[in-house]
């Protein structure tokens, strides 16, 4: 190595021991810049959702074949953010099953839902059905019901049978149907709860199914039955 290279070498070295000695003083010194400071808290609280009703038991006595009969709910929500209103039907009971569930399907009922003898709508205010059936049994397993249904559980058929042979396709009731979308407090609506008998009902005085069922308020956006994760 010549002599110039190593002194070169020689004074990059000494150069990096100065810097290592200036930084030694900077992190235990007090500091050489000016700072100011201001202390805080984070804290938080849950809102609130609550759901007001009028009489939500239903009763539909007396059917006669063809002839529809109506009931209202009425319902309010005070909160904290926008809320969703649903019609939720629990699909595990007997009563459900046995309203509108699929044939040889339920175990808790063997026999599925009233079909085509029965004829269900649900509606809030003056609008059209947000869902409506004339077959209340459910699809089958691995069968097509025919009857289109969004996420929102709107949808279903209007058709009837028009002939003995003529079969409305399957349209089971969904367990969950949204009625009202982004209320903020003090706001509400009605719902429309039709149920009637169709001409193939010929048997008198029989008691149909006790169907239990909730009105739901959730976070907007937020469907009944999501999990609490």
């Amino acid at each position: 190595m010549s002599t110039f290279t190593a002194l070169r070498l020689g004074g990059f070295v000494g150069t990096a021991g100065l810097t290592a000695a200036l930084v030694g003083f900077a992190v235990s010194g007090t500091g050489a810049y000016f700072t100011d400071s201001a202390d805080g808290t984070i804290s938080s609280s849950s809102g609130h959702l609550t759901l007001s009703t009028t009489e939500t038991n239903l009763s539909f006595a007396d059917l006669v074949p063809g002839t529809d009969k109506t009931q209202d709910v009425t319902y309010h929500v005070d909160t904290t953010g926008p809320a969703d209103v649903w019609l939720v039907f629990d699909p595990e009971t007997a009563g459900y099953q046995g309203f509108t569930g699929p044939k040889d399907e339920g175990a808790l009922v063997p026999d599925g839902g009233l079909g085509r003898y029965g004829h269900f709508a649900v509606s809030v205010g003056s609008d059209g059905p947000l869902f409506q059936s004339y077959n209340l049994a459910s699809a089958p397993a691995g069968e097509s019901g025919g009857c289109p249904v969004d996420a929102n559980g709107h949808g279903g058929s209007a058709q009837q049978a028009t002939s003995p042979s003529d079969t409305p396709p399957y349209c089971g009731v969904p367990t969950a149907i949204k009625l009202s979308s982004n209320l903020t407090t003090g706001q509400g609506a009605t719902v429309h709860v039709t149920f009637g008998l169709t001409g193939r009902q010929t048997q008198q005085n029989q008691v149909e199914w006790t169907v239990p069922y909730k009105i739901v308020a959730t976070q907007a956006g937020v469907r009944p039955d999501a999990q609490n994760y």
